[in-house]
Formats: structure tokens, sequence, C-alpha cells
């Protein structure tokens, strides 16, 4: 039970340092040299289309061999978005080519594609960060 207790202030201590930010200010969303990918779905189906973003997001962050940050969000007018960090353009480059060639990533893709309409709908801007 002492364990258990431990375990639990550990944590609690980890998740109150956690986070983006410290003394009122917010880390920077990418460092120079970094590509910033924002990506933009119409989606019929948004609550269905966010669900698998998020398992998909998951899934990338423990199968991917070539790490990135990603988040789920909302664009303004409505659409599913997604806004991911890479170390390099190369590194994405690496990344985009791993999602091609892996079947859970595509499955997750093809059902998100079934949610939202259309995967001709979907767009990305892609920032080098300076």
């Amino acid at each position: 039970m002492k364990i258990l207790i431990g375990l639990l202030v550990i944590s609690l201590t980890t998740l109150a340092h956690a986070g983006h930010h410290e003394d009122g200010k917010i880390s920077k969303a990418a460092k120079s040299g970094q590509l910033m990918v924002v990506y933009h779905w119409p989606c019929e189906n948004l609550e269905l289309g966010m669900k698998l973003l998020n398992e998909m997001i998951t899934y990338e962050s423990d199968a991917s061999p070539y790490p990135y940050s990603a988040v789920s969000a909302v664009h303004e007018d409505g659409a599913l978005a997604s806004i991911d960090v890479h170390s390099s353009a190369e590194s994405f480059e690496k990344a985009a080519g791993w999602q091609n060639e892996d079947s859970e990533w595509q499955r997750l893709f093809m059902a998100m594609a079934d949610a939202c309409g259309s995967a001709d709908d979907l767009t990305a801007k892609v920032l080098n960060v300076r």
C-alpha cells in the first residue's frame, strides 16, 4: 500500500510539472530547423474523424521509427486538423514513407477518409521553422 501511495505521489508530482509552460509562459511550438505540417480536412463526421485521428496519433507515437510530435485540433471553419512537428524535412519524408508502407496506419487513414467523405479534400501546409 505504501508503494502504491508513493507511486501516486510521484505521478501527481510529475503531472503537476508537465506541460508546455512554466511561470505562466508557453514554450515555443517548434525550434529553428524543424518542420511543422498543418493538415486541414473538412469532415462530414467530425466526431468519428477526431476519434480516428487521435487513435492514429497514439499509434504513430508508438510505432513510427521516425519520431515526431502530433496533436489533433478543429480548424476555425470546423474542419478536422492535425499539427505535426518533425525534426527536419528529411525526417518528415522518412515518416511519410513509413506511413505509406504501414498497414495499420493506412487502415486508420482509410477509416478517416470514410468518416470525412473523401481523402481528396485533405490539404496540408508545410512550414519551415526559422
